[in-house]
């Protein structure tokens, strides 16, 4: 009769084992689900930013002006800012300072030649 419940016993812990072994494989199937769905989830928010368009502003300088000054003003009157030729202009992405540069014209067109970048910004990986 031991024999028989030895063998029941047996039986009992290699159905539970088995059990334990399929629990296992689940919760890692799903576990390997859970991050691959994330890392999709992340790849996709991950474009969607990139590819959002923003307002990119290259400030020359500021200057204050009361404004019956300015409606004072008229053709060929000269209008002058705080900024120095020299001095590199800020660059902005929807009213964030993010960068500075120099002035340069190509093909009859303005353009900016990034010099520095916010060091916030360097570190960011955008290859997908």
């Amino acid at each position: 009769m031991s024999n028989i419940v030895e063998n029941s016993i047996n039986k009992n812990i290699i159905a539970s084992e088995k059990k334990k072994s399929e629990t296992e494989l689940i919760n890692e199937n799903s576990s390997n689900e859970d991050t691959s769905n994330h890392s999709e989830k992340l790849s996709e928010s991950k474009n969607i930013l990139l590819n959002t368009e923003v307002k990119i502003t290259i400030e020359l300088g500021k200057s204050k002006i009361k404004i019956k000054d300015f409606l004072k003003l008229s053709e060929e009157k000269i209008f002058i800012l705080n900024k120095s030729v020299k001095e590199p202009l800020d660059i902005f992405i929807n009213d964030y300072l993010i960068a500075s540069g120099e002035l340069v014209v190509l093909d009859k067109k303005y353009g900016i030649r990034i010099t520095n970048i916010k060091s916030s910004l360097k570190n960011i990986n955008i290859s997908s």
